[in-house]
């Protein structure tokens, strides 16, 4: 009898570090999309201006409610109805909460290098040129260690992923741009996903259409189970240079619209439901202080440095949004390196610490 007691109080004891063991967690980025339409839904000056996309479509799918939450609601329908009542949503300047990249070069490698690093690196990164990234994000040094080895993806809309990631240093796949499946064995659905690639139109160089990049992270989710997951989208970023506001809205959507199908597949998957984090967040902002700056960002461009984070899943309060508070990007990869029980230490000023939801 003593013996079983004892078996069984082991037992116990080894139930939270198994738990830890088990953590997953998905980043999913979405590039240069604002809080301003993130919390405010459609912008009521763009939403109007002709040059910008048909005013009628645009209202008859964004502009239908009487204030600022139900266009919210209706621009990003999962956001406000699931993971604002089931999570926590950071950077509503509006009500007090603040979030920040501390880079200065408010633009996309710079702004990734410091989401996945957990620090800003001005000296080395300040262009989007296509150099292998000296830095090592916190999925390279989760890609080390014993329990989360060879159980790490990448997926991401832009080519420069690759560099970002430094894959030839780091050993990650990173399925970017235009590659195929990189799986060794390619499902029929991956094949298909390559075939539908190749027909697709290229409208980009350097990025592929973001329905792409998650179909082929569903996937690989569903029939590899990877343990740390980076999907990055993209077409929020690209539309907003067009100056088409009608396709960056639309992008919005579609992407909230991503966020809900990876949790429903999250919570079907016995290997992720109850053990999963997803945090969502941005590379940088965009302008806003005349009707053409939502159009640009950088140092040149006024309050593009502001940006806005949401996280829900295993171990995420469900406090909604914050009404208070500074947070800042250089958080996300130590935050992501404390919900799975890992060391992460880089050696560079400015790191930053995880965040305590």
């Amino acid at each position: 009898m003593k013996k079983i007691l004892c078996a069984v109080m082991t037992a116990l004891l080894m139930l939270p570090a198994v738990g830890k063991a088990e953590r997953k967690v998905v980043l999913v980025t979405v590039d240069g999309y604002r809080w301003q339409e993130l919390f405010g839904g459609a912008d009521s000056m763009l939403i109007n201006a002709k040059q910008f996309g048909d005013v009628k479509m645009m209202k008859d799918s964004y502009w239908k409610g009487a204030t600022s939450e139900q266009r919210r609601q209706e621009l990003m329908p999962f956001t406000w109805s699931f993971i604002a009542k089931n999570g926590t949503i950071l950077g509503n300047r509006n009500l007090g909460c603040t979030m920040d990249v501390t880079n200065k070069m408010w633009f996309s490698y710079p702004g990734y290098n410091e989401d996945l690093c957990g620090y800003a690196d001005d000296r080395n990164i300040h262009s989007n040129d296509a150099i292998p990234n000296p830095n090592v994000s916190v999925f390279e040094t989760a890609n080390k260690t014993p329990q989360y080895q060879n159980q790490v993806l990448c997926f991401g809309s832009w080519a420069r992923f690759i560099e970002i990631f430094n894959e030839q240093r780091s050993g990650l796949e990173v399925n970017a741009n235009y590659r195929h499946a990189m799986s060794k064995n390619p499902t029929e659905r991956e094949k298909f996903l390559d075939k539908m690639q190749e027909l697709c139109p290229k409208y980009w160089e350097q990025e592929r259409f973001d329905f792409l990049t998650h179909e082929y992270a569903m996937e690989a989710m569903r029939t590899r189970h990877p343990k740390l997951v980076f999907i990055g989208y993209g077409d929020t970023d690209e539309w907003a240079h067009a100056g088409n506001y009608r396709l960056y809205l639309d992008a919005a959507h579609n992407t909230d619209a991503f966020l809900k199908d990876l949790w429903e597949l999250i919570q079907s998957d016995p290997f992720y439901k109850d053990q999963t984090t997803v945090i969502v967040t941005c590379d940088h902002g965009r302008g806003d202080k005349d009707i053409n700056a939502w159009r640009d960002h950088g140092p040149y461009t006024e309050h593009s440095h502001q940006t806005w984070l949401m996280a829900f899943g295993k171990g995420i309060p469900a406090k909604g949004v914050l009404t208070s508070g500074t947070y800042y990007n250089n958080q996300i990869a130590p935050t992501i390196a404390d919900l799975l029980g890992i060391k992460f230490s880089p050696n560079h000023e400015g790191v930053g610490k995880p965040i305590k939801f």
